[in-house]
């Protein structure tokens, strides 16, 4: 015989009574503890009897719709840049070389090695902070560190795409396909600088200068000039990415300013004291002059570089920068200091292109309103598409120069001229100059048209923002009783009912009729209330009238 549980009484149920699965459904259930609230339901009568979960198959679907849409478009581009490093992982590396034998010289203890690195290496144009970067990483793996260092920069396409995106405020991030068709250009680009070429420097002065651009978002001086300090420190040729620094209140620019010199002092100091011939070696090293370079195309026909040439890419991209500022477009400084580095440069570096689409993509997403990132899609064309296009358009070298130039030169004069209903505001100097300015001119202006002079019982006038002296945001200003002489303060005067028609022609005897009721008028310091003359005739009975009052007459 089979067991049955008992009834609620104690007793055995019977042949006639209803067939209870057992156990029950909320065995596993501690006491006092709810199932219902866990979405645990008792099944149906008649159900299998085991515990099954509210509405699991029907939200599945729900959580990975919902799932899509809040990682939408990174679960695309996530792949794209993995297939992108997959393609270039075949020729990865080519230029570790050059940093595994900095960050050893820099941590040796030999002639020409530690402090006096640059004077006896004037080839290694790399700051001194990519290489103490490059130091550590070396020793992470076979090769000098080399495929771990290619793993970890090959990750910092979409990360960088992501410090981008956050610079938009969040109301304006809605719009994420422009991300998406940004970051299909882009990535494919980046991962020669960090995949193909495994340039440490550049990828640091990068992204370090995304951070400076957070820092002037948020204005905060300090990081501000740390953050530029340490992209000069990884590579030099990003000392013009300073002019970030005008964009943030004038009375933090020499805190901004201090902070930027003392980062790049603690690191580049200690060198030049240990050697001065540092700053000579490093500033006089030179590369060949390109064919396909934009220089050559302006004319200059030098075999390598010339000796201005370094301080003019300087003081171009600063200048640039300098306007881009003063229209209110401080986020394109990052573009108009690498535009100058690729038009005064004797070198045709293939990652060059990288910085110039990190450019034209905060160009996109930050400064300007397009659906589409037109900026980034011309670079792309004119700087990488033409390079593997000899089989369609086989472009000359000097015709790759042209490209450059028009890139160098066409696309920052679009980007700073531009019409200002396709540009996007963002906080800066210029732009908060023209917001405050706009409030302190308001405070000078006079009473809104159609103020209030007579009676208080009219509207109250509608004061244009900046009229009243105090915030143009808080409320209205309470005004004095004094501030309406014609009018007291107090409420109107309420008639008595003696100045009723309608009792005097009942003949109530508290206004008798033909008798005029008393009249008030307002001296400026109280009510005066005055009787006019009595007609002839009896008199009323005493106290049942007085002076500005009327005494309660029967029914009252």
């Amino acid at each position: 015989m089979t067991a049955r549980p008992p009834t609620a009484s104690g007793t055995t149920r019977g042949v006639g009574d209803a067939a209870e699965a057992w156990p029950p459904s909320d065995w596993f259930r501690k006491p006092g503890q709810d199932t219902a609230a866990r979405g645990w339901t008792a099944p149906a009568p008649g159900a299998h009897p085991r515990a099954v979960q509210d509405g699991t198959a029907e939200a599945l679907p729900a959580r990975i719709a919902l799932w899509a849409r809040a990682t939408w478009p990174w679960w695309v581009l996530w792949p794209w840049a993995l297939a992108w490093v997959m393609f270039q992982a075949g020729m990865a590396g080519q230029s570790w070389h050059f940093f595994a034998q900095g960050g050893r010289l820099l941590f040796a203890n030999a002639p020409g090695a530690g402090l006096q690195l640059y004077a006896a290496h004037p080839d290694l144009q790399i700051g001194p902070l990519a290489l103490a970067l490059s130091g550590v990483l070396r020793t992470l793996g076979p090769g000098n560190g080399e495929a771990a260092a290619v793993a970890v920069m090959s990750l910092t396409g979409p990360l960088m795409l992501a410090a981008v995106w956050r610079l938009l405020p969040v109301a304006e991030r809605g719009r994420r396909s422009r991300l998406l068709f940004a970051g299909l250009l882009f990535l494919p680009v980046w991962t020669e600088l960090t995949t193909h070429f495994a340039h440490l420097d550049d990828l640091l002065a990068l992204g370090f200068s995304v951070a400076a651009m957070h820092a002037v978002a948020r204005r905060h001086p300090v990081w501000a000039g740390l953050a530029l300090a340490a992209a000069v420190d990884a590579k030099p040729w990003a000392a013009a990415f300073v002019v970030l620094l005008l964009a943030l209140p004038r009375r933090q620019w020499l805190t901004a300013l201090a902070a930027f010199t003392g980062g790049i002092a603690v690191v580049w100091l200690p060198f030049l004291l240990a050697d001065p011939k540092t700053v000579s070696a490093v500033t006089r090293f030179t590369i060949p002059n390109d064919h396909s370079s934009a220089l050559r195309v302006l004319g200059v026909m030098d075999p390598r570089t010339p000796w201005w040439d370094r301080s003019a890419q300087l003081v171009l991209g600063m200048a640039g920068g300098a306007v881009a500022v003063r229209r209110g477009r401080w986020p394109a400084v990052l573009l108009v200091a690498v535009a100058a580095r690729i038009l005064l440069d004797p070198g045709v570096y293939a990652y060059y292109t990288s910085g110039a689409l990190l450019g034209t993509v905060v160009v996109d997403l930050v400064v300007t309103r397009w659906r589409l990132p037109w900026a980034t899609a011309t670079a792309a064309l004119l700087l990488y598409a033409a390079r593997f296009t000899h089989a369609l358009i086989p472009f000359s070298l000097q015709e790759l120069g042209v490209l450059r130039l028009v890139f160098a030169i066409g696309l920052p004069v679009m980007v700073l001229g531009i019409p200002g209903w396709w540009v996007a505001r963002r906080p800066g100097r210029h732009a908060r100059d023209r917001l405050t300015g706009s409030l302190a001119a308001g405070t000078d202006r006079g009473p809104a048209v159609g103020a209030a002079s007579g009676h208080p019982s009219r509207p109250i006038p509608v004061r244009h923002a900046g009229a009243h002296p105090a915030h143009p945001s808080g409320p209205f200003p309470v005004r004095q009783p004094s501030a309406y002489p014609p009018h007291p303060s107090g409420p109107l005067p309420v008639r008595q009912p003696s100045a009723s028609p309608a009792r005097r022609a009942t003949g109530d005897p508290a206004s008798p009729a033909g008798r005029m009721p008393p009249s008030s008028q307002w001296s400026g310091t109280g009510w005066l209330t005055t009787r006019p003359a009595a007609p002839p005739g009896p008199r009323p009975a005493a106290g049942s009238y007085r002076l500005g009052s009327a005494a309660r007459g029967p029914g009252y």
